[in-house]
């Protein structure tokens, strides 16, 4: 199986390793293929996004790194555009696409930051209809997949980060799949390979990957592709939990992912098959 991460981000975001401690921890994991997505650029305040200075500096050290790993490993240069983001992608090698924030009244609150204002936007501005700011989620979603048309979909379902802490929604509730499900039909007909992102596995003990079980069933029924990816920030997790990962989708009926390709091809598909860490 090949082994790989299109979902990395270093200390030219939120990362908390560089972009060559990645690739270090790449080579020691046996990834043939690493890409890197940093978040890109918006209008108004963010710790996580780069600043235009960053920007630059980004790109020229995956270049570097391209460069001077060629040999051992292939290295892609991606980015992770937020359906809010002003960047300019044609820099870039493919395109993460994800939904961090809804709209309040005064301006964006983040899906995936503290729990505390993503309760106060229940409270205050959807009047507690989880439901009601969960539809919202995913039209934003299927949005992004119909104008951006990225290669990759990211955290298909961040909306239930806090859902246990927050109490948002009823993930069972039909009204909520109905929208998860259309949002799932944007994607599809864009021609997203969805990512299985363990990320909130590693950083905060979820407990399975983006998205739900039901959801990625649903994909696989679509005859949907996906590719495995860990959303890291600290190199040592960059393969963390893949193997939850790979028993949920065999479960499931997955036979192979797509992977970041290790030559010219933007993607190659491989096996699906326990790994060895």
């Amino acid at each position: 199986m090949i082994l790989s991460s299109p979902h990395v981000h270093t200390q030219f975001c939120d990362g908390r390793s560089s972009a060559e401690e990645m690739v270090l921890s790449a080579l020691s994991h046996g990834c043939q293929s690493l890409g890197f997505s940093s978040h890109a650029r918006q209008n108004f305040a963010s710790n996580s996004a780069m600043s235009p200075e960053a920007e630059i500096a980004y790109i020229a050290e995956i270049h570097r790194l391209q460069q001077a790993y060629s040999d051992r490993i292939r290295i892609w240069l991606g980015i992770e555009l937020d359906s809010y983001s002003c960047a300019d992608t044609a820099p870039y090698d493919y395109i993460i696409g994800s939904v961090h924030y809804l709209p309040n009244e005064s301006g964006f609150t983040a899906i995936d930051g503290a729990s505390e204002p993503l309760c106060t936007l229940l409270k205050t501005f959807y009047k507690g209809d989880g439901i009601a700011m969960a539809r919202d989620y995913y039209l934003a979603y299927g949005a992004m997949m119909r104008a951006r048309r990225p290669q990759i979909g990211g955290h298909f379902d961040l909306i239930r980060k806090w859902n246990k802490t927050c109490h948002l929604f009823d993930e069972n509730h039909p009204v909520y799949r109905q929208h998860a499900l259309h949002a799932l039909e944007a994607a599809f007909e864009s021609g997203v390979v969805l990512e299985v992102n363990t990320g909130g596995m590693a950083r905060y003990g979820a407990e399975s990957p983006y998205p739900a079980r039901w959801q990625l069933e649903v994909w696989h029924e679509m005859g949907g592709d996906v590719i495995l990816s860990s959303d890291c920030h600290f190199a040592p997790d960059l393969l963390s939990h893949y193997n939850d990962a790979v028993e949920l989708l065999l479960k499931i009926g997955y036979k192979k992912v797509r992977v970041l390709g290790t030559g010219k091809d933007m993607f190659e598909e491989t096996k699906l098959e326990p790994i060895q860490l």
